[in-house]
């Protein structure tokens, strides 16, 4: 599936063409790479977190992220699904389906 990433800045499809990846990861490292966050994953009790690090400024690091799935790789897509629905610093990445479908009903 694609995705098309900083969805939220962008007004229409044609702006979406050079913002669309392949991947889930590959939105989740734009995202990550541009908030200038390090980021790993922990077991938890109840599943797994993703800890985010803000590399130049440790102080404002991200809350953490959290998925109730046991298995690591269940885990780590979970977690990078809930990172690029905005909550990292706002920035979004959305499916190119649903980007094209919500363009669509707008007007």
């Amino acid at each position: 599936m694609s995705y098309v990433v900083f969805a939220e800045e962008l007004l229409d499809a044609a702006d979406a063409k050079g913002r669309t990846v392949a991947t889930l990861e590959q939105a989740f490292a734009q995202i990550a790479c541009r908030c200038g966050l390090n980021y790993f994953f922990e077991p938890t009790d109840r599943g797994w977190k993703m800890v985010l690090v803000d590399v130049e400024r440790p102080a404002r690091n991200p809350d953490p992220i959290y998925s109730n799935y046991k298995r690591a790789s269940d885990a780590q897509h979970h977690l990078m699904e809930q990172a690029v629905d905005g909550r990292i610093r706002g920035h979004m990445a959305v499916s190119l389906r649903d980007f094209e479908d919500r363009l669509a009903h707008r007007f």
